[in-house]
């Protein structure tokens, strides 16, 4: 098991049968870019929220899912890259169709889907799904991780019943284990009972 600062762990060392998409260590990410501070597909996180996600994890296989993490510690210097790339003009329709075609660049800031400063960056929010633990499928939740647009929002009026569901179970599997949802994201969780509350963190995810 890997060292990580102040007890920090991976999540796919603690907890078992978890699916870590990492979705800012690759370029397949609402960026078109791999995100700075993401050196490994890795989802670290401190200790305390850590061992709730795997009992989540435990609570999810027995009504027979899995939980994906898309995110989870996110280092300072990755919220200040997506401050940076919203700067930079816009260069590709395709993405900008694929995860925010409703708002500029710098309005994801405004509307509150990217924070300047990020619990993200404290070890205590988590970006996850849930997954069908026989087929590996991603539940259908309405959309899909990192699209920015009101059908995102967790109570959104534009979603199915179905869809409506998964994110119910989702929040519900979240919130009996401390976590609280921010209701523009239904993916978006963060432990309430945070171990480092005002701090952000900039090791690297490695």
């Amino acid at each position: 098991m890997s060292a990580y600062p102040l007890d920090f762990v991976s999540l796919s060392d603690i907890c078992t049968g978890l699916m870590i998409a990492a979705s800012y260590a690759t370029p397949q990410n609402f960026t078109g870019e791999v995100v700075h501070g993401y050196k490994a597909p890795k989802a670290l996180m401190a200790k305390e929220p850590s061992l709730a996600i795997c009992k989540v994890q435990s609570k999810a296989m027995g009504l027979g899912y899995k939980l994906k993490i898309f995110d989870a510690y996110r280092p300072a210097k990755a919220v200040a890259f997506f401050q940076e790339w919203a700067l930079r003009p816009e260069i590709n329709p395709h993405l900008k169709e694929r995860y925010y075609p409703s708002f500029s660049r710098k309005e994801l800031f405004d509307q509150g889907y990217i924070a300047k400063q990020s619990s993200h960056s404290r070890g205590s929010a988590v970006d996850l799904t849930l997954v069908d633990a026989s087929s590996g499928k991603e539940l259908d939740m309405g959309s899909d991780f990192d699209y920015f647009d009101t059908i995102s929002n967790t109570d959104s009026s534009k979603i199915t019943e179905d869809q409506r569901k998964n994110r119910k179970i989702l929040k519900m599997l979240m919130e009996a284990e401390g976590f609280q949802n921010y209701s523009q994201e239904w993916w978006h969780f963060s432990f309430k009972a945070e171990p480092f509350p005002g701090q952000y963190f900039d090791f690297d995810v490695e």
